[in-house]
Parts: C-alpha cells; sequence; structure tokens
C-alpha cells in the first residue's frame, strides 16, 4: 500500500476481492466512480488478461465490492468493440446485473475526444467519440462548472417542449443568465496524445482534463473517489489537481509502478508504503508488496 501526500492511497490488488478493497479503503467509504475498465477483450492489460477473459464476471466483481454508500454517483466509460463487421453490445449484461443490485440506468453521456484517429476504418467515419454510463440509487445536484458564454443577459422566456405537447417558460425566465451553468451530456475533451514519458507506459492513457472536469462537476472539495482500475494513474493526478481525495487499485503492479511515477513527476512528493516508512525510490524495484 503506498500513500501519497497522505489524501491518497495506491495498491497492487484485486477490485474484485472484498478483502483487497477493503485493505485499501481502512473502513473508508467512497462517494463517487469514475473509471475506464477495459472494453470488452480489446487489448492486453497484462496481468488482468485473465481477469478480463470473462468480463462481465469481471464488472461485477468490480461493483459488488465497490466500497460506496447509497447516494454514490457511478461513472462508467466504454467504448466500442466491433467483431465480425458489427460494434458489440458487449455492456448489456453487466448493465442489467447493476439494475438487479439497485443501480439505475441514471444517466448515458458522450465523451467527445476531438477529431477523428486518421486512417481508413473500414466504411465507418473515423472514431472519435466514446460513452459514459451513468448509475445511482439517488440523484445529486452538479456543480455549475462551466463559463455560460451569455452570462449577464436576460434569460428568454421559451424552453423545451414537454411531454404534454407543450413549450412552457424557463425557470427563471426573465432573470439575468449566472456566470456558469452544469455540463453538457457530451464531454468535450480531447483524447490522450503522445505517452506519459519517465513514467513508463500505459495503452489507453485516460486524459487527465477530463477526470478533472467530472470530478469538479459531480463532486465536493475534499471528498472520496474509488477508482477500480488505476491504470496509469489519471484519477489520483486529477482528484491532486481539483482538491479531492483518491484511493485506487490496479493488479498489475507494472500500473502501480506506472501511477507511483507519474505522482512523483507531477508533484515532487515521493509515494511512501504504509508498512514500512520507505518510499517508493528507495524502494529497490519500485514496487513494495501490498
Amino acid at each position: 500500500m503506498l500513500v501519497l501526500k497522505a489524501r491518497h492511497r495506491v495498491m497492487c490488488g484485486d477490485s474484485t476481492s472484498a478483502q483487497d478493497v477493503a485493505k485499501l479503503m481502512a473502513s473508508a467509504v467512497a462517494s463517487f466512480v469514475f473509471t475506464s475498465p477495459p472494453y470488452a477483450q480489446q487489448r492486453d492489460y497484462g496481468a488482468a488478461k485473465d481477469k478480463i477473459g470473462d468480463w462481465d464476471a469481471l464488472l461485477q466483481g468490480v461493483f459488488a465490492s465497490a466500497p460506496v454508500g447509497n447516494d454514490a454517483q457511478l461513472l462508467v466509460n466504454l467504448g466500442l468493440v466491433h467483431r465480425d463487421g458489427e460494434w458489440m453490445p458487449y455492456w448489456e449484461r453487466w448493465i442489467e446485473w447493476m439494475r438487479a443490485q439497485g443501480w439505475r440506468r441514471f444517466g448515458w453521456y458522450v465523451w467527445d475526444q476531438g477529431p477523428g484517429l486518421p486512417g481508413d476504418w473500414n466504411g465507418r467515419p473515423a472514431p472519435s467519440h466514446e460513452f459514459v454510463f451513468h448509475f445511482n440509487r439517488a440523484a445529486r445536484k452538479l456543480h455549475k462548472t462551466i463559463e455560460s458564454k451569455h452570462a449577464g443577459a436576460t434569460l428568454s422566456g421559451g424552453g423545451l417542449r414537454s411531454s404534454d405537447g407543450n413549450v412552457h417558460a424557463k425557470t427563471g425566465a426573465g432573470n439575468a443568465i449566472q456566470s456558469h451553468r452544469i455540463p453538457d451530456s457530451v464531454f468535450r475533451v480531447m483524447r490522450h496524445k503522445g505517452g506519459i514519458g519517465k513514467a513508463g507506459s500505459h495503452p489507453a492513457v485516460f486524459p487527465v482534463a477530463l477526470v478533472e472536469e467530472v470530478l469538479a462537476a459531480f463532486t465536493d472539495p475534499g471528498e472520496l473517489v474509488f477508482e477500480p482500475f488505476c491504470g496509469s494513474g489519471t484519477q489520483v493526478i486529477a482528484a491532486e489537481k481539483v482538491g479531492r481525495r483518491c484511493f485506487g487499485m490496479d493488479i498489475d503492479p507494472a500500473y502501480v509502478d506506472v501511477t507511483c511515477r507519474r505522482w512523483l513527476l507531477f508533484t515532487g512528493d515521493e509515494p511512501v508504503h504504509e508498512a514500512t516508512g520507505r518510499t517508493f525510490s528507495e524502494m529497490t524495484d519500485g514496487q513494495a508488496d501490498a
């Protein structure tokens, strides 16, 4: 177990294991999850390869053990996978399992990743988006984090057409438009480009800016976020930048190393092994027993 600035914790372990998760959390309960698990069996994630072989069991195991309260918000980023000329709805059985556990299909958003990737995509337009599935048991108000282009102008009267077929007046019609608004259902953040320098490598680095935007909107300062697929450590970096706490887990010790090196490069602060007090740099192989 490695502690980062006494606010964040990173552990090499299995996020489908209730025992490992309990060790990571030390009785703490998270209020938020924003994670990007493997997309079916699309990539080789090293030590996680056997787990990904049964994708439904992997995701069910993670969320069965997730250390969250009943008011938690769960956001899961997933991309399309194509096989035999078709996109595969590989998430369907898992989503129905989530519903059976009481997690509502509350929202379905789009991550706009910027211009499509170059190349010939077998007759399809170049991919430039992925999905974010939002589950909860109770709704929570979002923070207004997006600067309004029309701040100070008067809010017009006409709203959207409602289910009764009528266009009703907007709430607050005639008032001045506020300086900020809640985010759209489309997150417009460029995908991560290039590597992560001396920190190492990861096959699918999540962009820090996307996680920053989501954490700022969905959580309060100081709140705890659980990251079951810590990967390259993006969640920890973003949490530090926006003043949240993150407890992260990854099954592959190589990626725990990447997270620690990335943290050290970003902050200059040494991750410390909780049990021994040794710094990350002092560990001969860069990885202590979790």
